[in-house]
C-alpha cells in the first residue's frame, strides 16, 4: 500500500512538473544575449528611420506578446549579423513555442502579431525578458 501511494505521488509530480510555466531558462539566455550584444552594432540601430545597418523587429505593445516574439525570433535566427548566436536564439524560440504549448499565460495568446512599434534586437530582447521574468514571477507567487 505504501509503495502504490509512494509511486502515485511520484507521477503526480512529473505530470505536473512538464507543465509548469517557471522560465528561467528563458531569463538566463536572453540575459546572456542581451549582455553578449550590448557591442555589437547592428543590435543598437534606430528604427525611427530607414534602417540599412540594423535589424528592426516587432515588439508587442498589448497582452498577445507570442505570435511577435516568434516573428522576431525567426528574423534573428536567419539573420547572417548574428550567426554565432543562432544556437542562443533557437533555444529561446523553443522555450517560447514551449510556454505557448503549456498555455502558459504570459505566452498563451495565438492572434496575429499587432504590434504598433518596431524595435532594435536589444529592445527586441529587453521585452522579451520583462516577459519571461513576468511569467516566472507568476509561478513563484
Amino acid at each position: 500500500m505504501l509503495l502504490t501511494t509512494v509511486l502515485a505521488s511520484a507521477l503526480f509530480i512529473c505530470s505536473t512538473a512538464g507543465k509548469t510555466c517557471f522560465s528561467l531558462w528563458g531569463v538566463r539566455d536572453v540575459s546572456y544575449l542581451i549582455q553578449k550584444l550590448q557591442e555589437h552594432p547592428t543590435s543598437q540601430c534606430s528604427c525611427s528611420t530607414s534602417v540599412t545597418d540594423g535589424l528592426c523587429l516587432p515588439v508587442p505593445s498589448d497582452n498577445c506578446t507570442t505570435p511577435c516574439f516568434q516573428e522576431g525570433l525567426s528574423q534573428l535566427t536567419n539573420n547572417t549579423a548574428y550567426s554565432e548566436f543562432r544556437l542562443n536564439f533557437n533555444r529561446v524560440k523553443k522555450t517560447v513555442e514551449d510556454l505557448q504549448r503549456k498555455n502558459c499565460q504570459t505566452f498563451s495568446c495565438e492572434q496575429p502579431c499587432n504590434q504598433t512599434t518596431t524595435g532594435n534586437t536589444l529592445t527586441f530582447l529587453k521585452r522579451l525578458l520583462h516577459a519571461f521574468q513576468k511569467e516566472s514571477n507568476r509561478g513563484t507567487v
